[in-house]
């Protein structure tokens, strides 16, 4: 439920119906709890900002998590709002510091604030980078900002929340646990405008992979993709991001080029930025996710590949050497020596060379000049 909805009883006092839609929103996952919460079980201000750093973790003001069981006396009342275990079994073994766990902890928590804000308003439509969050559309080195939403006649900035007038057409809004938030297409091309036409790109690739493959990736790489999956593309781009271009009032011909050139193929934000930087090189003949055989097995798979030429290019995300370690690394190190004596010229790229499209050519004509004589119509934005 969220106020504004049909399912609001018009009979009810606005605020006895804010006060029911909190109550559920303090039940549940996360032990989230509210200032009041906390001041209604005895807790007085001084024993609320002890308990930070401690049991409690400040989520935005006034809004609260329950992250350990405290032994500390003035902190067990908090224990009562402790219903998640599985969620204090994460922080009281230290997970949230872990290298391989922080940048996915950090996006979890702004998704968090963002899901229980505590004032938003009937007419209030989560957008931009907020909307992302909720989606969990993929973005990369986002600090974190005040919520985003749109609103037909109103604007405001606070510390926690910016409210800008923008009227978001019905068919773009949708919900994500009963708060009103822009679609997934219609945030991804939004992102051209918050983040740049890169982000928007590798989230416009996102919600046409979810479209059309699920959101189970362990599901698709053991399945493998569809042979008719390509085919599919054109029709769902154009269902996808068809009329939302369509009602936009500016960018439509930049999100209509984009939309022109995005694959459901691309299986992290970093391949999605590699296959961009290569259009605004103007090299546009690559395939993705090829597999190379080896007799009757699969020896691995290519994340980009020029056919003609044989050159591969891989594209390692921020977390593989963190979660497997030089296993990863000696299995890679033994694939690319059998690429090289089949033939195959080998390019592998760090998630930080992907990032700047200046760093990614130089490495990718130094070690494939002959791609030079193939760059044609560069990507123009």
């Amino acid at each position: 439920m969220r106020l504004g909805t049909d399912l609001r009883d018009p009979q009810v006092p606005l605020a006895r119906w804010q006060s029911v839609l909190l109550a559920l929103h303090r039940v549940g996952m996360y032990n989230i709890v509210y200032f009041q919460d906390l001041r209604a079980a005895g807790a007085a201000t001084p024993e609320i900002r002890s308990a930070l750093g401690c049991c409690l973790l400040k989520l935005d003001r006034g809004v609260y998590s329950v992250i350990r069981r405290c032994q500390v006396s003035s902190h067990r009342r908090f224990t009562r709002f402790a219903l998640d275990e599985a969620w204090m079994d994460y922080h009281e073994a230290g997970r949230h510091r872990e290298r391989s766990q922080q940048r996915k902890y950090r996006e979890h928590l702004d998704r968090l604030r963002i899901l229980h804000y505590p004032h938003y308003r009937p007419d209030d439509v989560v957008w931009g980078v907020s909307a992302a969050r909720l989606h969990k559309l993929g973005t990369f080195d986002v600090p974190t900002q005040p919520v985003n939403v749109a609103h037909p006649v109103s604007s405001c900035r606070t510390g926690s929340l910016i409210r800008r007038r923008i009227s978001v057409r019905t068919e773009d809004v949708s919900e994500v646990a009963g708060i009103r938030v822009t679609t997934p297409a219609k945030t991804a091309l939004a992102l051209k405008t918050a983040l740049g036409p890169a982000a928007a790109f590798a989230a416009m690739e996102q919600v046409l992979r979810w479209s059309l493959l699920g959101t189970d990736e362990e599901a698709i790489f053991k399945t493998g993709y569809p042979p008719q999956v390509m085919s599919l593309v054109h029709g769902a781009v154009d269902g996808l991001f068809g009329p939302p271009i369509a009602r936009m009032s500016r960018g439509k011909k930049s999100a209509r080029t984009l939309a022109a050139l995005i694959t459901p193929l691309s299986e992290s934000y970093a391949e999605s930025r590699a296959s961009f930087n290569l259009h605004l090189l103007g090299l546009h003949d690559f395939v993705q996710q090829v597999d190379v055989k080896e007799g009757h097995r699969t020896l691995t798979r290519l994340d980009l590949l020029f056919e003609d030429g044989g050159v591969a290019l891989y594209v390692d995300g921020t977390q593989k050497y963190v979660d497997g370690g030089f296993n990863v690394m000696n299995k890679e190190s033994w694939q690319h020596n059998r690429l090289l004596s089949m033939g195959y010229k080998v390019i592998r790229f760090k998630f930080k060379e992907v990032m700047n499209v200046a760093t990614f050519s130089r490495k990718l004509f130094d070690q494939a000049p002959e791609l030079k004589a193939r760059c044609r119509k560069k990507l123009v934005l």
